[in-house]
């Protein structure tokens, strides 16, 4: 195996990761995972139109044109003759005198890892799911509309949901409306409505929720935890698949129509 480390292709062991590195000391990095099928990356324009969002929020700078990630991306996976995999392409600003005031932009070394992984095997399997508790998703964070390194709230909902006998947690944000699963946008249907929480209650602009939401007439509408409770049906979706979500809180709920139509169109 091999991974690409600041565009060279080296096995994971021989990689050195400075230990004042801001991505190891304060989780100063963003990050973006894709979907190889075929031997091509999906939707890479729009995970790196997303990627640069993150990089203006963050001020951080990217040592790399697009053209050349690309290419990067291309060698890594003739390299590792994974054809259909989840890549993981991830930025921090790199080593830094200690402080959590950044470097000036000229001075920064972003470290740069990109790696390849089987599909995860589960990414359409159903799901129980809890309405986590001991955290809340800041929707007034620039950092909820892209993928920022610190992924605390979403490790500790998810060890609650696991605590629960539960695969995942919904995330309520600041004002206990829904916001999001996990690792994945969260669609629900209500009243016969196919519905889904708008960016301004704090879920990710996912590029598969675009999808699914053009797709299949879907409206973004808040809602709270009560009228998740009286769903028909609940799925999440990210880059690698599609999961109906089979409890919620204890309650059975069906794998339904809405979830397999999604699960045609994300592929």
């Amino acid at each position: 195996m091999v991974i690409d480390f600041n565009g060279h292709l080296v096995p994971p062991e021989a990689v050195r990761i400075d230990p004042f590195d801001r991505g190891f000391t304060l989780g100063d990095g963003i990050f973006e995972s894709l979907r190889v099928t075929g031997g091509q990356v999906e939707f890479a324009e729009e995970h790196l139109d997303r990627l640069n969002r993150a990089a203006e929020v963050t001020a951080m700078p990217l040592p790399f044109t697009r053209s050349e990630i690309l290419v990067r991306m291309v060698r890594l996976i003739a390299a590792t003759e994974m054809a259909d995999a989840a890549l993981r392409l991830m930025v921090s600003r790199g080593p830094a005198a200690r402080g959590v005031a950044a470097p000036p932009p000229e001075d920064c070394r972003p470290t740069v890892v990109m790696a390849l992984h089987p599909l995860p095997p589960t990414r359409n399997a159903a799901v129980a799911a809890v309405v986590a508790t001991v955290t809340r998703r800041n929707e007034f964070s620039p950092f909820s509309r892209v993928k920022a390194a610190p992924y605390l709230d979403s490790i500790v909902a998810l060890e609650e949901a696991k605590g629960k006998d539960a695969q995942d947690a919904v995330l309520l944000n600041t004002q206990g409306r829904v916001a999001s699963a996990c690792y994945a946008n969260l669609f629900a249907v209500i009243g016969g409505r196919l519905v889904t929480p708008p960016l301004a209650d704090g879920p990710l602009p996912g590029v598969t929720r675009g999808r699914v939401l053009a797709a299949l007439d879907g409206a973004e509408e808040g809602m709270s935890a009560d009228d998740l409770a009286g769903a028909e049906e609940i799925f999440l979706t990210n880059s690698f698949g599609i999961r109906s979500v089979t409890a919620l809180d204890g309650r059975p709920l069906p794998e339904g129509p809405m979830a397999a139509k999604a699960r045609e169109i994300a592929g």
